[in-house]
C-alpha cells in the first residue's frame, strides 16, 4: 500500500526535478549545484554516522564512511553515480551509511574528479587509484557502485584483473551504465517511464565526459570488455529505465561465459532504485545486498 502511493510520487519529483534540470539546465554546475541540494535535504548522512577523510585516490578524496566513534573492518569500495557530472559525497553518502549498516563493515568511498572540468579516462582513473590501494590488504572487498559508478565498478574489476591481478571478491551494481554507445533497445522502449534520464541526457553526459574520446572504449564502455573471470555479481534494474538492456546484456552475457551474475528487476521502479531511501522497494534491496554481500 505504502509502495503504491510513495512510487509514484518519487517519479513525478524526479521529472520535474531531476530529469528537467538535465534536460534544461544550460550550465552542468547548475544542475550539480541544484541535485546536491535536493539529495542533501531530502536524505542527510544518518544520525551517528561519519564519512572521514582517507587520503587521495589520484586526482579524487578517498573517504572511509562508519559509525562515528567505532571504527569497523572496511567491506566495500563504491563509486557513485551522476553520469560523471555530478554527485559525490553529499549524493551517495547517506545510502553508503545504509549500506555499511547492512554489511556490517565500513564503505570506502571515492569522490572522484566530474567532466567537464576532468575529461575520460579522470574519473576511472581516480577509481583505478583506490582500488589499487585498498584491494591488495581486503581481498574480500565488494566492489560497488550506481548508474556511472556501476560501469566504472566493472571497468576497474577488468583493469584490477587484468592489470594488477587482482579481483574483488563481489561485484555489485546498481542500474549500470555499461554501454557508451547507447544502443539498448530500453533507450527508445522505455524513453516517456524512466523518470530520470533519457537518451538525450545521456548523450549530454556521454559528451561533458568523453570530449570527443572514442565511446566503445572498455574503460567507459565496460561491457565492450574482458567479461571473463569476474567476480559474483549482482545487478539491480528497473523494468522502466532507459539503462535495462545495460544490465540485460551483461547478465546474459556472464551467463554466456558461464561465469556468476544474478539480476534483480523491480516492476515499474525509478533508476537507482536501491539508493531512494524512501521507497520500500530500497529497504528490500538493501536486505538482498546484505545477503549477497555476507554469502
Amino acid at each position: 500500500m505504502l509502495s503504491s502511493v510513495l512510487t509514484p510520487l518519487t517519479h513525478m519529483l524526479l521529472r520535474n526535478t531531476v530529469r528537467k534540470w538535465f534536460e534544461h539546465d544550460e550550465s552542468v554546475f547548475d544542475t550539480r549545484r541544484k541535485v546536491d541540494r535536493m539529495i542533501g535535504l531530502t536524505d542527510p548522512m544518518p544520525r551517528g554516522w561519519q564519512a572521514k577523510p582517507a587520503g587521495m585516490a589520484g586526482g579524487g578524496t578517498l573517504y572511509r564512511i562508519e559509525p562515528t566513534n567505532k571504527s569497523q573492518p572496511i567491506k566495500a569500495l563504491y563509486f557513485h553515480g551522476g553520469g560523471y557530472i555530478i554527485g559525490g559525497l553529499k549524493t551517495h553518502g547517506a545510502f553508503c551509511a545504509r549500506l555499511a549498516r547492512a554489511i556490517g563493515g565500513a564503505v570506502m568511498f571515492v569522490d572522484y574528479r566530474l567532466a567537464p572540468e576532468h575529461a575520460f579516462p579522470a574519473a576511472f582513473d581516480d577509481c583505478c587509484a583506490a582500488f589499487a590501494a585498498i584491494s591488495a590488504d581486503h581481498p574480500d572487498l565488494l566492489l560497488a557502485g550506481d548508474s556511472a559508478g556501476g560501469g566504472l565498478a566493472l571497468a576497474v574489476a577488468q583493469y584490477g584483473h587484468s592489470t594488477l591481478g587482482l579481483v574483488p571478491k563481489k561485484l555489485l551494481l546498481l542500474s549500470p551504465w555499461l554501454d557508451m554507445t547507447l544502443s539498448g533497445n530500453s533507450m527508445s522502449m522505455n524513453e516517456t517511464t524512466d523518470s530520470m534520464l533519457s537518451a538525450k541526457i545521456l548523450a549530454r553526459m556521454r559528451a561533458a565526459y568523453l570530449a570527443g574520446q572514442d565511446m566503445r572504449d572498455p574503460r567507459a564502455s565496460p561491457i565492450l570488455g574482458e567479461l571473463r573471470e569476474l567476480p559474483p555479481t549482482l545487478i539491480f534494474a528497473s523494468t522502466t529505465e532507459v539503462l535495462r538492456s545495460d544490465s540485460r546484456r551483461l547478465k546474459t552475457e556472464v551467463d554466456w561465459l558461464h561465469g556468476k551474475a544474478e539480476l534483480i528487476e523491480y516492476a515499474g521502479m525509478p533508476h537507482i532504485f536501491p539508493t531512494l531511501n524512501a521507497l520500500p522497494a530500497s529497504k528490500r534491496a538493501i536486505k538482498q545486498i546484505a545477503a549477497f554481500a555476507k554469502g
